[in-house]
């Protein structure tokens, strides 16, 4: 992931209209690892929590998409499985996170998915390490969890904004 300005990610923002664009916040912690180092940019708004963004790197620049976490209860006896990092968690580690799919405030149209609650993907899949002598080598490992990662968040975020632009 390149590094960006505020500006740059508030106008990549595809899904939202221009005033809810001007309320994008960047979070208060710094991006561990360093967003050089990440497959997407993804965070919780500091001002709004039940907000957040995902970005990742276009052709012409960085792609972006708001999300806003449901109000959902998950089951205390159950995991959760994210669908970036595609590591299973606890319960209150994962929550279904909803995009707008229309700029227009009548449409009510969304597009959803399992997130972990934090939006850091890449710390997980960064830190993940073989189970047993006979899994692949940790780079090995890891670079393939990064490619899936990158994989998987890209379409997501091409999917909302496709579907952004028919409406």
């Amino acid at each position: 992931m390149q590094p960006y300005t505020l500006t740059a990610l508030r106008d990549a923002l595809g899904n939202v209209d221009a005033a809810t664009r001007k309320t994008a916040r960047m979070p208060r912690h710094s991006f561990t690892p360093a967003v050089e180092e990440r497959d997407y940019l993804g965070w919780r708004d500091p001002s709004a929590p039940q907000r957040g963004y995902i970005f990742v790197d276009g052709v012409s620049g960085p792609e972006g998409i708001m999300l806003t976490k449901t109000r959902t209860r998950n089951s205390v006896k159950r995991a959760v499985m994210c669908e970036f990092c595609r590591i299973p968690r606890r319960f209150e580690q994962v929550a279904l996170f909803t995009a707008p799919t229309s700029q227009l405030q009548r449409d009510q149209s969304t597009l959803g998915t399992y997130l972990c609650v934090d939006l850091d993907c890449n710390a997980r899949v960064n830190a993940l390490r073989p189970l047993t002598p006979l899994d692949p080598p940790a780079e090995e490992l890891i670079a393939a969890r990064r490619q899936q990662l990158a994989q998987r968040s890209l379409a997501f975020v091409r999917d909302v904004l496709e579907r952004a632009s028919q409406r």
